[in-house]
C-alpha cells in the first residue's frame, strides 16, 4: 500500500501519526512529496493511508483552485479604476507601532517604525459564488481557497499616504497583499517614517502629542471613505530614552472653500516624553 505525504501538509501528518513505529516502511524524499510505502495489509493502517491519499488529492486540487482564484482576480481587477459599488470604498486604517527611533527636539522631528494596516473590500475580486474564466463563462468557486497573496501592484489599491512626513517613508517589507474569498484585501506595509512634531512639551510631565496624518492623495470622501481601528503597541520596543504615555486615533473630515466634497483624514497620535533619570542612576 502506498500513501503520499506532502511535507507541509499538517492534516496529512496527523493522519499518519497513529501508524505504529514498528511498521516496516520505506520513505523516499523528494523536493515536495514524500512517498511512504507501507508493507502491511492491516485494515486500520490501510485506511489511514487511504485517508492520507485523499488529503494529498485535496491539497493538489487546492493548488489548482488557488491558480483559478488568482486568474479570477487578475481578470476582474483594474489597478486604475476605483471599485465603486453604489458608494465610496470604505478603507480602514490602523497602526502597529514597533519603535520610536529618534526624537529631534532641535528640528522638531520624530522617526518611528510602524506597520500601517490598510483594509478594504473589492466585490469584483470575490470568488465565493462563481468565478469567470477566460472564455467569459462562469464556474463554481472552490470552497477550499480562503485567501492567497499577490503583489499589490496587480490590484487597485487606495492611494493612502502620510501627509506630514519630512522625507518619503521607507518601505521595509515586500509589497504583498492578502486577498480573501469575499473580496477583502489587506495590505500591511512596514515603514520607517520621519515626520514633524511640536516638541515643546517633550520634557514636561504631560509630554508632547505627535500626530501622523494619513489620507487619500487624489480622491475625496465620495470615492474613498476612511475608518480607523486604533494604534496597537503590542510589538512596541521600549526605549530607555523615551516614555510612550499613550496613543490615540481618529478620523477627521475636512471641507475646503474651493470644493463641496468631504476630505477624510486619519490621525494617529503618540503622546511621548523624555524619560526622567532615576535619582539612583549614575
Amino acid at each position: 500500500m502506498v500513501g503520499l505525504e506532502l511535507a507541509t501538509d499538517r492534516s496529512l501528518q496527523m493522519s499518519l501519526a497513529n501508524v505504529p513505529t514498528t511498521t516496516p516502511y520505506k520513505r523516499v524524499s523528494c523536493a515536495v512529496v514524500n512517498i511512504l510505502a507501507l508493507e502491511t495489509t492491516e485494515p486500520s493502517i490501510v485506511a489511514q493511508a487511504d485517508e492520507a491519499n485523499s488529503n494529498i488529492a485535496s491539497a493538489i486540487e487546492s493548488k489548482e483552485d488557488i491558480l483559478r482564484a488568482m486568474t479570477n482576480v487578475r481578470l476582474n481587477s483594474n489597478p486604475d479604476v476605483v471599485p465603486l459599488h453604489g458608494g465610496p470604498v470604505e478603507v480602514t486604517l490602523s497602526m502597529d507601532l514597533s519603535k520610536i527611533r529618534e526624537v529631534d527636539t532641535v528640528r522638531g522631528e520624530v522617526e518611528i517604525i510602524a506597520m500601517v494596516s490598510i483594509l478594504w473590500k473589492d466585490h469584483d475580486l470575490s470568488w465565493l459564488s462563481t468565478m469567470r474564466n477566460e472564455s467569459g463563462s462562469s464556474q463554481h468557486s472552490p470552497d477550499r481557497v480562503d485567501s492567497f497573496r499577490i503583489a499589490v501592484k496587480r490590484l487597485w489599491s487606495p492611494d493612502i499616504v502620510a501627509y506630514n512626513p519630512v522625507t518619503d517613508p521607507e518601505l521595509l517589507s515586500p509589497p504583498i497583499a492578502l486577498v480573501s474569498a469575499d473580496g477583502t484585501v489587506l495590505y500591511v506595509p512596514n515603514l520607517r517614517i520621519r515626520f514633524r512634531c511640536n516638541l515643546e512639551d517633550f520634557e514636561k510631565p504631560q509630554g508632547a502629542n505627535c500626530t501622523l496624518n494619513y489620507g487619500s492623495w487624489t480622491h475625496d470622501g465620495n470615492k474613498i471613505s476612511l475608518k480607523e481601528n486604533g494604534v496597537s503597541v503590542y510589538d512596541y520596543e521600549v526605549d530607555p530614552r523615551f516614555d510612550l504615555l499613550g496613543t490615540f486615533a481618529e478620523v477627521e473630515v475636512k471641507y475646503y472653500p474651493c470644493c463641496p466634497e468631504p476630505y477624510p483624514l486619519t490621525k494617529f497620535t503618540f503622546n511621548i516624553k523624555k524619560k526622567s533619570r532615576s535619582i539612583f542612576s549614575w
